[in-house]
């Protein structure tokens, strides 16, 4: 009986069938955002979440702010939470990551469960932040909003993966 095609291509080069199903991935994930229906259901209801909770926290740490759909506003300052500010693309390369690379699915369970939770603290951090830096350094707020919390998205989903993997691959012996 032949192998299936999959398994014969990861047998001969397991880095060009990982990125390769890394990147399937992550077109599927474009597809399926870009998608109007997919917005409607789950990415709009996402970002009035975030504003919900996001605003929650900011008045737990002394503003006063409320919360209407996707916007987070006072008296001093307002911020939207729009498709993109969902913290969905670091978590689809973490996902992808996490799922292209062969390990137990117990494991990978785990991972994504304690990855996707800490993308989506950081997202809420990310928010808090921006209407901060919104009402106190008001110049700055969109290099904090275009710039820095794109890099440090991206990066945390990156790190995360790898200390996933060294959870799954477990420390090198050392001599």
């Amino acid at each position: 009986m032949r192998d299936n095609i999959a398994l014969n291509i990861y047998r001969k080069n397991p880095v060009i069938f990982f990125v390769g199903l890394v990147a399937l991935q992550i077109i599927l994930f474009y597809v399926l955002y870009r998608n109007p229906w997919v917005e409607r259901t789950i990415f709009t209801p996402l970002v009035n979440f975030y504003a919900l909770v996001s605003g929650m926290f900011l008045s737990l740490i002394g503003y006063a702010t409320e919360v209407s759909g996707d916007l987070i506003y006072s008296s001093q300052f307002s911020v939207g939470i729009k498709k993109g500010c969902d913290a969905a693309e670091p978590m689809a390369i973490f996902i992808a990551g996490v799922v292209a690379f062969p390990a137990l699915i117990k494991k990978k369970l785990i991972g994504l469960g304690i990855g996707l939770f800490i993308l989506f603290l950081l997202n809420i951090i990310r928010i808090a932040t921006l209407y901060i830096v919104g009402i106190h350094y008001p110049d700055l707020f969109e290099s904090m909003h275009l710039a820095v919390w794109q890099v440090i998205f991206i990066l945390v989903a990156i790190v995360l993966w790898f200390l996933w993997l060294r959870f799954v691959v477990g420390k090198p012996e050392t001599e």
